[in-house]
């Protein structure tokens, strides 16, 4: 049996309901998280998240059940993950013990010195539907923020004429 997957005509990554919408999976992360580089590791409520410098934050999902994934040691994995930018981003459909399949969904980060090849975390794709948003980001829901540069400038208008009533 194979897994049915509509796939995005452009890069051929699957096309996946995320924010409630269907949206390509490669596009969606590559909008978001693309080239940026990871700032910081946190720990909410037992899920780990890599924290980008766009303050998108990625939490990091067991690929075939969508749990969050164990972290025995948060100042380590920070060590590890800090500073390396996403670069790729790859999938395979996986047959599962159980029958069922998943997505076998990998991102590869930069490397670090010393490094001879590119650090590939595996992730669940629920991690881009549970991804969170800044403001600023046009898929966080909320309208972004005006810059002052941008704010229309609130000029008074001019004193209306009083005529007199001759």
């Amino acid at each position: 049996m194979a897994i049915k997957l509509v796939k995005c005509k452009k890069d051929g990554f699957p096309i996946l309901e995320i924010n409630g919408q269907p949206q390509c999976l490669a596009e969606f992360m590559n909008h978001c998280l693309g080239g940026r580089k990871i700032t910081d590791v946190v720990q909410r409520n037992g899920t780990l998240y890599y924290v980008f410098e766009n303050r998108h934050e990625l939490p990091i999902l067991c690929y075939c059940c969508g749990n969050p994934l164990a972290c025995p040691d948060l100042d380590a994995e920070k060590k590890r993950m800090r500073g390396r930018s996403l670069k790729a981003m790859t999938w395979v459909p996986e047959l599962l013990e159980n029958g069922n399949y998943a997505i076998d969904f990998q991102l590869e980060f930069s490397r670090k010195a010393g490094e001879n090849a590119a650090m590939m975390v595996q992730t669940s794709t629920l991690s881009a539907d549970e991804l969170h948003h800044p403001v600023t980001c046009c898929h966080s829901g909320a309208p972004a923020p005006m810059s002052e540069a941008l704010r229309p400038a609130i000029v008074p208008s001019p004193p209306k004429k009083r005529h007199k009533r001759r």
